[in-house]
């Protein structure tokens, strides 16, 4: 009697839960029709799926490699610059201190007979997130004949009270001493800089072979290649020596991996040919 029982609530259970199914089952396909139904009459509109090429999942994966933690499969590379520069060169919530590696630019000015000779204006700093870590106007020892706002953003205001060029310098000299330095036609900074730096700690985005085979062997614009690695657009109007700084640090974070194996990479040593004593056949 007890057996015959239990079977009746398991035929009863089993009754419930193929009901609750079929209950689901209809419930799912009124959701589908009702959907479809709304797509037809336009209440809603589904975003069409991208096929990404073999260059540009590589890209993604980059991307997500150095800075997002979200779903690949949500980010375009065209459209990383989305609405604000600095989320796209700036890591949220990082460090905001000195790093290991530093990327610095600078905005000069013209001195002389129509400015054409440059002198140091101003010059930036910002670490491996971005973060700006020094942003300092440069007072010229000579008088600024042509101050290229246009292109260097900076004016007579902001000289006017800059701090001097020997300070500034012994600064820059102190902060990226045993540094990784990162920038872009690096060479011209320090020109103006008065300054040099050990060449194995020198990250020049001008000079990667990889940048360069962008412009067929050319050194890259920065703006060129910020619009192709980066998707982002840079230096439309007067230049930020920030974010030229930050945009260099971008560039170098996302190739970093590949980057530092073609430095660390050993060299082959020639071996010697001198003191080779001659062969001597006996007999």
């Amino acid at each position: 009697m007890k057996t015959k029982v239990n079977n009746e609530d398991n035929k009863a259970s089993t009754k419930k839960v193929v009901k609750g199914k079929s209950n689901w089952l209809a419930l799912k396909a009124k959701l589908t029709e009702e959907k479809k139904e709304a797509v037809k009459s336009g209440k809603l509109l589904l975003k069409p799926t991208k096929k990404f090429s073999k260059e540009e999942k590589v890209d993604r994966k980059e991307i997500m490699d150095i800075w997002f933690d979200v779903d690949p499969d949500l980010i375009n590379p065209g459209d990383i610059h989305a609405n604000n520069l600095k989320d796209g060169l700036v890591k949220k919530n990082s460090f905001e201190g000195l790093t290991k590696e530093l990327a610095m630019d600078c905005e000069m000015v013209g001195v002389g007979e129509g400015g054409r000779s440059s002198v140091l204006a101003r010059v930036s700093l910002v670490n491996r997130n971005g973060q700006c870590v020094y942003d300092k106007f440069v007072k010229s020892r000579e008088e600024v004949t042509d101050y290229r706002t246009f292109v260097s953003g900076v004016r007579p205001s902001d000289l006017e009270n800059a701090d001097n060029f020997e300070d500034v310098q012994q600064e820059i000299a102190d902060l990226i001493k045993g540094r990784i330095l990162v920038g872009h036609a690096i060479w011209n900074d320090m020109k103006v800089l008065f300054l040099d730096h050990p060449k194995k700690h020198i990250r020049d985005t001008a000079k990667y072979r990889p940048f360069r085979e962008l412009c067929g062997g050319r050194s890259p614009a920065l703006r060129i290649l910020c619009q192709k690695k980066l998707g982002l657009q840079v230096q439309k109007g007067e230049h930020s020596s920030v974010t030229d700084a930050q945009a260099t640090m971008r560039l170098y974070t996302m190739h970093k991996k590949q980057w530092e194996k073609t430095v660390a990479a050993p060299r082959l040593k020639k071996k010697s040919i001198t003191n080779i004593k001659p062969l001597t056949i006996n007999g």
